[in-house]
């Protein structure tokens, strides 16, 4: 899968010295109360302290639970963040799906996720989460380049169809595209301190659409 070059995201300057975590195993429902708990408070205190300044006995005490019992759940404080970023960037899209089903035509549906992709990129609370990746990313690169694939996967699976249905070839080129323009730049134009310009959906995905039918 390409990775938009112009992120400083994906593009790590060390490899982490740990191996990207397992996939989740299936919990029962006392284990997934535990990792419901861990996660919850590990996110609240990555988004407060950072990742360097948040510790295992931190996480372990606001969520309420013995250090063995949060080892039981993951191995380290990496796999934590792992979790956590998963499951924030996994919130986000479906929230984004949920609002574009209502929308009426396709291109509508197209305009109503463009939108929301761009809303839920630049508010405060993916702001804090994309600061934390950026002050991670010499560390932890192999991590932040699969939170970004992650989000630029999930981005394109989510506007694959309505693109088909709009006429569009190659939906996932075009999906990449629009990811660039509704979250990358507007993001790091925030973060920068250069203001969120208003950005007009439907006029930016008419473009879009115009200019990738003719490819």
């Amino acid at each position: 899968m390409e990775v938009m070059a112009s992120d400083p995201l994906a593009a790590g300057t060390k490899e982490d010295a740990i191996a990207p975590s397992a996939a989740p195993q299936k919990r029962d429902s006392s284990t997934s109360d535990a990792c419901s708990r861990i996660l919850e408070a590990a996110a609240h205190l990555f988004r407060r302290d950072g990742f360097s300044g948040t510790s295992m006995d931190a996480i372990a005490a606001l969520a309420r639970m013995s250090k063995r019992t949060l080892y039981a759940n993951f191995p380290d404080k990496r796999a934590v963040l792992q979790a956590v970023l998963e499951q924030f960037i996994a919130g986000r899209f479906a929230m984004i799906e949920r609002i574009g089903r209502t929308a009426g035509n396709n291109e509508a549906i197209l305009t109503s996720m463009v939108g929301s992709l761009n809303a839920m990129a630049t508010d405060e609370d993916a702001l804090t989460m994309y600061r934390l990746l950026l002050a991670e990313a010499a560390n932890l690169s192999t991590l932040v380049l699969a939170a970004h694939r992650n989000s630029l996967a999930q981005a394109e699976a989510l506007l694959r169809q309505p693109l088909l249905n709009c006429g569009v070839r190659d939906p996932d080129m075009t999906a990449r595209v629009l990811y660039d323009l509704a979250v990358l730049a507007p993001m790091h134009r925030r973060l920068v301190g250069s203001g969120n310009l208003h950005m007009d959906a439907a006029a930016m995905t008419r473009m879009v659409l115009q200019g990738m039918k003719g490819m």
